[in-house]
């Protein structure tokens, strides 16, 4: 594009700048000759206004009025190639172009105006062309990185290296990393440009060279492009969010086995050891419960989540439960299960991970694992409720379990416990091999949360087969 300076540069133009030197940087969008008394009403902003000088009027004060009604037009410069019978530039009118840094320029009146605005035109015309032309390098490369690259990341490294910038782009309100190149990596001076819509994420570019008149346009049709790929993976995102709800609604209700679910888990980057989360939301975090599965820090391991009973039911790992912590606000609170076995299903992890979240409420612990609150002596039962309460929470799994499964791990607990740990005795009796006496005690422990041959496990775990052997809870089980 053709600034006023270098309209002024044009040696066979002949132009004197008179008044707003300091303004002659501005970008000339056109060119428009008029001789009227109002030519603000006639031009546009951006306008080259040139004029004969006719139109202008006789006095200082009107020259001074006259002068700022074309300012506040925003036209760019005035270019006066004086006739003989037009008014002199005042002084007045040429202190107050200084002062609005509004160049005005002064022609021999033989300068012909319509090769002026040609110029301008012709100038215009071109810098379209290199706007144009720089889109449409920009279009193609994404079009070749759309066959190239799988991946939003690949896509990206591409464009960068193209442009030779640096690209990333971070989310708007934590600041953390969504994408980067290496370029972006290496280089410190950056700018951000939001990118609009609902991804509240910002472009940061690094250059290392200096902007280009086209840089404006380039980068508006970047952000654009980069903007329906965000949007195409917060759908994604979405539909996963969904496809999550579905399938645990099919675990709560033991339509679906575990083992099933496992392949889809690590899809999603759910891998090693997993756990079922309830979830409490707190208040004033960045993200709300709807839109949590947005968030950049839970990208690589998306968990699966639900709305259950006021709050959020799921399955991740526990790093995923101190993002949640973070993400949902001040208040928040977690409770984790024992991992998931696919012996037991998810009901019964789901179950752990609610009475987790229910002592996490009572202790004020923003995360809290099954089985870790309980602490000091575990007192025999003085009533048939508080008997079937110890029952109910030490060995409910396991009946539960037997009940489903068509096992005897309650039966094998007994015996192990009744012959004082020890192994060789415990496998004669239940008439097992060793090794299926360790696959079923490692069992009763992922289930419980209770290792049965530690100290505090095996009091806990006594005490509760007490209660359920004096109240008579266990006739029909074993």
């Amino acid at each position: 594009m053709l600034t006023v300076q270098d309209l002024v540069a044009i040696d066979p133009l002949k132009l004197e700048v008179v008044a707003g030197l300091a303004g002659t940087g501005r970008l000339i969008s056109w060119a428009h000759t008029v001789d009227l008394p109002d030519p603000w009403r006639w031009v546009s902003p951006g306008d080259l206004v040139m004029t004969t000088g006719v139109g202008l009027p006789a006095d200082a004060a009107g020259q001074v009025w006259w002068l700022e009604q074309l300012v506040q037009s925003n036209a760019c410069a005035l270019v006066v190639a004086p006739r003989t019978d037009a008014p002199a530039l005042s002084q007045a009118l040429l202190d107050t172009a200084d002062r609005a840094l509004f160049p005005v320029l002064r022609a021999s009146f033989e300068l012909e105006f319509v090769k002026l605005s040609h110029l301008v035109i012709e100038s215009m015309l071109q810098a379209q062309r290199e706007r144009f032309n720089a889109s449409e390098r920009l279009f193609q490369t994404y079009a070749d990185a759309l066959r190239k690259a799988p991946d939003m990341a690949g896509r990206l490294s591409i464009l960068a290296a193209s442009l030779d910038l640096g690209l990333g782009i971070e989310d708007a309100i934590s600041g953390a990393s969504i994408l980067d190149t290496a370029q972006y990596q290496a280089q410190a001076a950056l700018e951000r440009i939001p990118i609009g819509g609902r991804t509240r994420a910002n472009l940061v570019l690094a250059r290392r060279d200096v902007r280009s008149a086209h840089d404006p346009i380039l980068i508006r049709s970047l952000v654009g492009l980069l903007g329906v790929e965000l949007e195409r993976l917060m759908i994604h995102r979405d539909q996963q969010r969904e496809e999550g709800a579905a399938m645990l609604r099919s675990l709560l209700d033991s339509e679906t086995d575990f083992a099933l679910v496992r392949p889809m888990l690590e899809r999603r980057g759910l891998t090693g050891t997993l756990v079922s989360l309830a979830i409490e939301p707190g208040n004033g975090g960045p993200w709300s419960v709807d839109e949590v599965h947005q968030a950049p820090t839970l990208h690589m391991a998306s968990p699966l989540l639900l709305n259950h009973q006021g709050g959020l039911l799921g399955i991740g790992t526990e790093a995923t439960a101190q993002a949640l912590c973070s993400l949902l606000g001040a208040g928040t609170a977690v409770g984790l299960s024992g991992p998931i076995a696919a012996a037991t299903g998810f009901r019964e992890s789901a179950r752990q991970a609610r009475l987790a979240l229910a002592q996490a409420r009572e202790t004020g612990a923003p995360v809290l694992r099954y089985g870790e609150a309980e602490t000091g002596l575990i007192m025999a039962p003085k009533s048939l409720a508080e008997a079937r309460a110890l029952v109910a929470r030490y060995l409910g799994p396991l009946i539960e379990h037997d009940r489903i499964q068509g096992a005897t791990l309650l039966a094998t607990l007994i015996t192990f416990l009744g012959n004082d740990g020890n192994w060789k005795a415990t496998a004669f009796d239940l008439g097992v091999h060793r090794q299926t006496l360790v696959y079923r005690l490692k069992l009763v422990e992922q289930l419980t949360g209770i290792k049965p041959t530690s100290t505090s496990g095996i009091a806990r775990l006594w005490i509760a087969i007490e209660a359920g052997r004096n109240t008579e809870l266990f006739e029909g089980l074993v």
